[in-house]
């Protein structure tokens, strides 16, 4: 059956009968009523698209994926000027690319082609690599994830979904998870999507960049699939295991938001992951709690080789403790509430995937928009060597992560940063560099 968006009415219909058969039924419907919700559910089950990705591999995010492309949006978002920020990740990411043998994939819109190319004209870039793509839409700055690059060649987007349903299904499998992790008295505030707390990975949906990237894939001819669970491309890290078998980490967001809208088990939800992506057993889909952050890829970084770097909140939560008991008030209250939830999550985070067979390592790489090291992006330079792009910070933390990435982890070569200024900004808007470049080698 072919992915439509005809199909989404109906989906959504179907979902608002479920929930009014969920008021109270008077003595003696409860079996009629039975039978209706189990057709009902079934009706939905029948609603899941068939494979169309040719059951390919995503391209890799560790090491091992040998990243020689990536690609890159740029938008102007709604000013009527070029936007520094913008501008700024983009020379950044010239240079790198340049410096590297890269290749730079940039996709944006017809007025944001002018500012690329007056930039990329530059004598600074004259021997980059790149090509451009300009659609008649503005797109998203986030890259990472409306679409994944598959091995076989296909670009593999996401299913557009109705937004409160997508909306209420996720949130449903996060009031199922955190019963417990916060008083029950603030689980209502918690869940609810609010900048404090946790936000919901829905944002691809809302804005559609599944289309405008299957648009851009097939005014190149490329072949297009889709994939079926609602998995935002940073809440997914696709690598290996210590033996060199393939791994896909989800995060479980994605997962309740798939079971939920189609009426699925999470391993049924595993199982339609398995046949998109090629892989012969659901223990290869590993599902993971978000670690306290609306992303696996703004919490953890899956270095390779069955080795998974995992943020460490615990100081941090100390600290949050001991200001709130000097200076009791609801702003230090909220913020230590906020970083037990974020601990719980995270140590939650760990059991599965020590579960799953890794090897977990604690480090805290990330402290709110005043750096991230965690979101970033692996690639291979002309040179055969291993480096890692990622967000700018503060001096003596970037200089602390590249001593582990290159002598103390000997993960890669060197460690790339973007300009402090430019990633604090992006990081306030809840994305950095990881999010704004994809990788592949093809």
């Amino acid at each position: 059956m072919e992915p439509s968006l005809t199909m989404e009415p109906l989906l959504t219909r179907l979902h608002k009968m479920l929930r009014q058969m969920e008021e109270p039924a008077e003595d003696g419907a409860n079996n009629a009523l039975g039978e209706t919700v189990a057709s009902i559910q079934a009706r939905i089950r029948a609603m899941v698209p068939e494979v169309d990705t040719g059951r390919s591999l995503p391209h890799k995010k560790t090491p091992s994926g040998r990243t020689t492309v990536l690609h890159l949006n740029y938008t102007r978002g709604q000013s009527e000027q070029p936007v520094e920020t913008e501008l700024e990740h983009l020379r950044f990411l010239a240079r790198t690319a340049k410096e590297l043998g890269l290749r730079l994939e940039i996709l944006t819109d017809t007025i944001g082609r002018n500012d690329v190319e007056q930039q990329l004209a530059k004598d600074d870039y004259k021997t980059l690599d790149y090509a451009i793509t300009a659609l008649q839409n503005p797109v998203s700055k986030w890259a990472e994830d409306s679409v994944e690059y598959l091995e076989n060649g296909r670009v593999a987007v996401l299913n557009p979904f109705d937004q409160e349903l997508l909306i209420w299904a996720m949130t449903e499998g996060r009031k199922q998870r955190w019963q417990g992790k916060v008083p029950p008295e603030d689980l209502a505030e918690v869940l609810q999507e609010d900048q404090l707390w946790i936000l919901l990975g829905v944002r691809v949906n809302a804005l559609r960049m599944g289309l405008e990237r299957e648009q851009a894939a097939r005014a190149k001819a490329q072949p297009v699939g889709h994939i079926r669970a609602y998995i935002e491309g940073g809440n997914m890290m696709v690598g290996e295991d210590i033996t060199g078998q393939p791994m896909v980490l989800v995060g479980k967001d994605a997962i309740a938001a798939t079971a939920n809208i189609y009426q699925l088990s999470d391993n049924d939800v595993r199982r339609l992951i398995c046949e998109d992506f090629g892989l012969d057993t659901i223990a290869q889909v590993v599902c993971v709690e978000q670690p306290g952050q609306f992303h696996l890829d703004m919490g953890m970084l899956f270095v390779g080789h069955g080795v998974v770097i995992l943020n460490d909140s615990s100081e941090a939560l100390q600290n949050a403790i001991e200001i709130a008991e000097m200076v009791p008030c609801q702003t230090t209250e909220r913020m230590a509430a906020k970083l037990q939830l974020q601990c719980n999550l995270e140590n939650d985070a760990a059991q599965d995937l020590t579960a799953a067979g890794l090897k977990v390592r604690r480090e805290k790489l990330e402290n709110e928009v005043f750096y991230n090291f965690f979101n970033g992006e692996f690639v291979t330079g002309k040179n055969g060597l291993n480096y890692y792009i990622t967000n700018g910070g503060i001096k003596a933390q970037e200089e602390r992560f590249a001593a582990l990435m290159t002598t103390g982890w000997q993960i890669v070569e060197n460690v790339f940063f973007s300009p402090e200024q430019a990633a604090h900004k992006s990081l306030q808007e809840r994305g950095g560099v990881g999010c704004r470049i994809k990788g592949a080698h093809w």
